[in-house]
């Protein structure tokens, strides 16, 4: 800390890696600054930050309104979304209190190479639009389960949860031997779109979603519901910044509840439905295809001259859509997600673990202020993650090796990992024989010693254990005896976290809040006040 620049740091996690990043506050504010000022990629508002979150908040009241009149929502949904109730009176809850919408920016490292981070260049960002407790906030929440289950019906045949989605299906393709009829031809291959939800327009969203809709398991009503509420969420999503109103020109914003169904549905509705008809031909050579949001992961059964055509048209044709494909590979391994997949003699597809070169492996110190479990759990999450990530004994082995010198370097010892790995291994068993693995039970009667660290507090914690039998005797034998340990003086005033990037100087001195008359509400935001004595 004595070494920053700066009286303040800002503290965030890298886009990818999980690496933490520790910068001179005023470094962050400027890439902000830099990024909002593309006339290309943002429009400045007239309207102050109090003026637009009120308009906002108008536009979400209204449109509700108008669905209940036409029998589309139903009271209990106008309460949820815009806190009204019967009588449309706003409920005085502070859930019902939105925010202001900020911007912070996470740093892509992995963009950069060893030297360029060992020389503490400053990393392309990208920002990410935070809407949570935002006036759309409430309506994102309503509408995130109905696209996500359009989304995952519309794009079933290539949608891609997570790794462990990957991993059953990559098994799934094995199993059906599919593979084996096309000898050395066969390549693994990997697209990725150039900054996806940047690029998408937003009338093909719009588009994308009314065709998903239209095949969706919905009613009719829902259907009309989701499909007005999204176009709003995509027309008055905005941000704070120091004061400033700013809203997109281009693009979806990264980071609120429904930008990756959306996304979902574009890609989707762009490659199958726009792209896919005009190079049947081309598409035909691919004999496996997944995506996760913008990733892709395929096998090619064609030559690689054919694949450098098949991109070269895939390009040409989602040109027009502002979409483009950038880092391909394609050969008999590749790495997607966190893995590696790789093609073996048999062409059976098999996987190992896989880590950036900027990944630092770093985990949580054993001498850092938390309960040992804490630290037991990081060993058994990672070793599980480890095992269910590869597909043979050979580079499971390798793997656990490296994670074991990595965990080492935090200063967890041979003795806690020789205990752990043993049941690390059998979950990883239980996981996948089993849908729903059994859970350990646990006790939910616990003893709980609440007490300030201070520097004897193991021998305290020994203390406790050689009494622990008479513990139990009095209250049970499945009691458990935990420590809750309050922290050291907080370093707050030091830790600049991401909202306070968005706030200006006065915004961070004045209060929030205004005194409002009313029998019913100690506080409400001085921008909803207006609204309130309208209603």
């Amino acid at each position: 800390m004595k070494m920053t620049k700066e009286e303040k740091v800002f503290v965030t996690k890298a886009d990818k890696g999980g690496a933490t990043l520790i910068l001179d506050n005023s470094a962050v504010v400027d890439c902000v600054k830099r990024d909002l000022a593309s006339e290309k990629n943002f429009r400045k508002s007239e309207l102050t930050v109090e003026e637009k979150m009120t308009e906002v908040r108008k536009v979400v009241v209204d449109k509700t309104l108008d669905l209940l009149d036409r029998g589309l929502v139903t009271e209990k949904d106008k309460k949820i979304i815009t806190g009204l109730n019967q009588n449309n009176n706003l409920v005085h809850a502070p859930v019902f209190r939105p925010t202001i919408p900020y911007t912070y920016p996470l740093f892509k490292i992995h963009k950069l190479s060893v030297e360029q981070l060992r020389t503490k260049t400053i990393p392309p960002t990208r920002l990410v639009h935070a809407t949570r407790e935002g006036p759309l906030y409430r309506l994102e929440k309503w509408v995130k389960p109905y696209l996500t289950e359009v989304s995952r019906q519309y794009c079933e045949e290539e949608f891609l949860l997570d790794t462990p989605d990957l991993l059953e299906n990559i098994k799934d393709l094995n199993s059906s031997n599919e593979n084996t009829r096309h000898g050395d031809k066969l390549h693994l291959f990997t697209l990725d779109v150039i900054a996806l939800y940047p690029s998408i327009d937003v009338e093909l969203a719009l588009q994308s979603l009314k065709v998903a809709l239209e095949q969706s398991r919905l009613d009719s009503g829902t259907s009309t519901a989701v499909y007005e509420y999204t176009e709003l969420i995509l027309q008055n999503a905005f941000i704070g910044f120091q004061g400033d109103v700013f809203s997109g020109k281009i693009g979806i914003p990264t980071g609120n509840c429904v930008s990756r169904q959306v996304a979902d549905n574009t890609l989707h509705h762009l490659l199958f439905d726009k792209v896919k008809p005009n190079m049947e031909t081309l598409w035909s050579l691919i004999t496996f295809w997944k995506r996760f949001i913008d990733d892709v992961l395929g096998l090619w059964r064609g030559s690689l001259r054919q694949f450098d055509l098949f991109i070269k048209r895939l390009n040409e044709l989602a040109k027009p859509y502002g979409i483009q494909f950038g880092d391909h590979q394609i050969g008999k391994s590749v790495n997607f997600l966190d893995v590696t997949v790789y093609l073996d003699d048999q062409n059976q597809l098999q996987y190992k673990l896989f880590k950036k070169d900027t990944d630092a492996r770093l985990y949580l110190k054993t001498t850092s202020f938390h309960p040992p479990h804490v630290f037991k759990s990081v060993v058994y999450s990672q070793m599980i993650r480890v095992i269910r990530r590869n597909s043979l004994d050979s580079t499971c082995v390798e793997d656990l090796q490296q994670l074991r010198a990595d965990l080492a370097r935090s200063g967890h010892t041979e003795e806690a990992m020789d205990e752990l790995e043993p049941l690390a291994v059998q979950r990883a068993i239980e996981m996948d024989l089993y849908d729903n693995p059994p859970k350990k039970r646990e006790s939910g009667n616990k003893v709980v010693f609440s007490v300030k660290y201070f520097k004897e507090l193991k021998d305290l914690q020994a203390l406790v254990n050689t009494i622990k039998p008479d513990i139990q005797q009095l209250c049970g034998d499945d009691i458990q005896v935990t420590f809750a340990i309050k922290k050291q003086p907080s370093i707050s005033n030091i830790i600049v976290r991401n909202r306070a990037i968005s706030e200006s100087d006065s915004q961070n001195r004045d209060s929030k809040t205004q005194k409002c008359g009313s029998a019913g509400a100690k506080h409400v935001p001085s921008y909803l006040l207006p609204q309130i004595r309208s209603w």
